[in-house]
């Protein structure tokens, strides 16, 4: 998981412009979240998942099998998060919010890349696959 903002960043007159990605995504989405809701609690096995917030604020809070314990933090207007597979995420809107959010290999309805925190719990402690990161637009 890492938290930042993205680096390529104008501002005119005319309003301003974030580049938010390069390439290597499969699903791009706009959300809108109404205040003090929550979102998530679940991970993916193949997907890496960049928030980009639009709008707005949330708390969020992250588990990964790398780690003991949870992070929880706050991201706001022009901050993103990128999960990384194997993250148990959760989000909580403190105010309505609208974000990006972008997954590597996309969602496939078949055989969608959602998993319970149930299941997260029963990964602990077990080696984990490599899965390539997609390119995001960093320095």
């Amino acid at each position: 998981m890492r938290k930042f903002v993205m680096p390529v960043f104008h501002s005119d007159d005319r309003g301003s412009f974030w580049q938010v990605a390069q390439k290597g995504w499969g699903e791009i989405n706009f959300v809108e979240t109404l205040a003090d809701k929550h979102r998530g609690n679940h991970f993916h096995k193949e997907n890496y998942e960049l928030f980009f917030i639009v709008k707005g604020q949330v708390e969020v809070t992250v588990r990964s099998l790398k780690q003991s314990k949870a992070q929880t933090f706050l991201l706001s207007a022009g901050e993103c998060l990128l999960i990384e597979p194997y993250e148990l995420h959760t989000f909580y809107t403190r105010m309505d919010t609208q974000w990006m959010v972008m997954l590597s290999e996309g969602i496939a309805p078949e055989n969608p890349d959602f998993h319970k925190a149930s299941e997260f719990e029963q990964l602990i402690g077990r080696p984990l696959p490599k899965v390539e990161a997609p390119a995001i637009a960093l320095n």
